[in-house]
């Protein structure tokens, strides 16, 4: 169980929620707070106008609201639950639930805290909206959330077709906006990828480390001296973890490698980097009250108040986004050459293509092909998408981050890298094989598991269907600790 107190939440326990694992409860200093923020919202609202409140939303935030006028709440989750495109799949709508939670209990939505509840006990319960892709730009996933709330009244079906348990009698206008003013979804999504990636960039150091072993890498790019001259401690701290792996390897085949070789450590440090500063940013965001109006204050004391803001607008994040895609980008072209290098007679020793016999037999020459073709993709997504804009609302919303799509092209990123990494794993797990080499002559026993994690996906240097090994060492590199042996074998 995941309790969800509004002060700080894992991005881990957000994955593990998402993949079902566990369930998630609010905690009571998170409801005592959203109770808190009711009343001030109200006290407000009793004092001026309040977007959203006592007015209406986008262009007509000029509208003022008849007093006591409760159906425009109904008409505003109506009217902006529009979205269109495939059906998202059960994992992002989770974490997108989870998130949102965890972002009504920092408590400054002024929401009625019976609808977190509610929320709560619809996640539990698995009875989820059914979120599709198109809708958001980036300034609150408004249509994702407008669905949720018509799936909470029972308006709308689950994402299974069924009904939710205990639908909601009614919904007030005062808790409309404050429950679709969020980028629950964009963050979701990005938090799910980001954990992806965190394990598939720490599996890629060992695949990696493998095929230096492979070409007989030559150790000095990794030196001690070396790290301590780099431009960023990532880069120094990949340099130690992969000298650290490939100890024992003996004399290096060159005086100078290949840049796919030699520039690992500046290749894989500059992803790290983005990687960390993402996981910050993630670890702000899914305990921040964003909601439009911000809610403060206290009405026991005469404090409250609220402050009309902007920073719906997910410009930070968008830019993040942007940076990790572009490092993915360029890390790829390093994978593509190792996976090339290894193919050759001159870098391995082994026939052409690390073929049974040198009798025109293709080996793994189509393996090239598959990761070129995913890395096209990796590089398509890495254009920045943080220079997109659009004007809407009748001019009244003149500008939009699309960290939206930013963060579903970084799931997308997931499928491809992972496919670049799982092909040269089956490259690397070959040329190992048919060099005859074995783990015991390494001092790192993470290295040494891996190598032999790896040796178990080889099974046949025959020129055969390579999908099954493809598939194999693709859920390799997306599991956890590659170097704890828990790869599927083909054998």
């Amino acid at each position: 169980m995941i309790e969800i107190d509004g002060r700080r939440l894992d991005l881990a326990h957000i994955a593990a929620v998402a993949a079902g694992d566990t369930h998630v409860t609010l905690s009571a200093s998170a409801i005592q707070r959203m109770s808190a923020s009711q009343r001030s919202a109200r006290a407000t609202a009793a004092q001026r106008p309040v977007y959203g409140r006592s007015t209406g939303v986008g262009a007509n935030r000029s509208v003022t609201l008849d007093s006591g006028e409760d159906s425009h709440g109904l008409n505003l989750l109506r009217s902006h639950a529009v979205d269109a495109g495939r059906a998202l799949d059960r994992e992002t709508v989770r974490a997108m639930l989870t998130v949102r939670l965890s972002q009504l209990a920092v408590g400054a939505s002024g929401i009625n805290p019976k609808i977190a509840e509610a929320l709560q006990d619809m996640l539990n319960a698995d009875a989820l909206p059914e979120v599709r892709e198109f809708g958001g730009i980036g300034t609150a996933d408004l249509p994702a959330l407008a669905g949720t709330a018509l799936t909470l009244l029972g308006e709308r079906r689950t994402l299974d077709g069924g009904e939710i348990p205990q639908a909601l009698d009614g919904w007030a206008t005062e808790d409309a906006l404050p429950f679709i003013s969020s980028n629950a979804l964009t963050i979701a999504q990005a938090v799910i990828a980001h954990q992806q990636l965190a394990t598939l960039v720490d599996n890629l150091t060992m695949v990696s480390a493998l095929s230096f072993v492979a070409m007989s890498g030559n150790a000095e790019a990794l030196s001690p001296e070396v790290a301590r001259a780099a431009d960023s401690p990532a880069v120094a701290d990949i340099a130690g973890k992969l000298r650290g792996l490939v100890e024992g390897l003996g004399s290096p085949a060159r005086i100078q490698d290949p840049y796919c070789l030699r520039t690992l450590p500046q290749v894989l440090g500059s992803v790290a980097d983005e990687l960390g500063e993402l996981k910050l940013l993630l670890e702000r965001l899914v305990v921040a009250g964003h909601e439009n109006p911000l809610v403060f204050g206290s009405a026991e004391e005469g404090t409250n108040g609220v402050a009309h803001h902007g920073l719906f607008q997910m410009t930070t994040l968008g830019r993040r986004i942007d940076a990790l895609q572009l490092a993915l980008g360029s890390a790829c072209a390093t994978n593509l050459r190792r996976i090339s290098l290894l193919c050759d007679p001159a870098y391995t020793g082994l026939n052409r293509f690390l073929a049974a016999d040198d009798s025109g037999q293709s080996g793994v020459m189509m393996l090239e092909y598959v990761a070129a073709a995913a890395a096209g993709h990796l590089r398509s997504n890495a254009q920045p998408i943080s220079t997109q804009t659009v004007v809407l609302s009748l001019g009244a919303e003149e500008d939009a981050s699309f960290a939206s799509v930013g963060a579903a092209r970084l799931g997308s990123s997931v499928r491809a890298l992972s496919t670049i990494v799982g092909v040269e794993l089956v490259s690397a797990a070959r040329a190992l094989s048919l060099q005859g080499r074995t783990s015991d002559q390494f001092m790192n026993q993470e290295f040494r598991q891996a190598f032999d994690t790896a040796l178990a996906l080889f099974s046949d240097p025959q020129d055969r269907d390579l999908r099954p090994d493809v598939d194999a060492a693709v859920q390799a590199v997306l599991l956890p600790g590659l170097g704890r042996g828990g790869a599927p074998s083909l054998s």
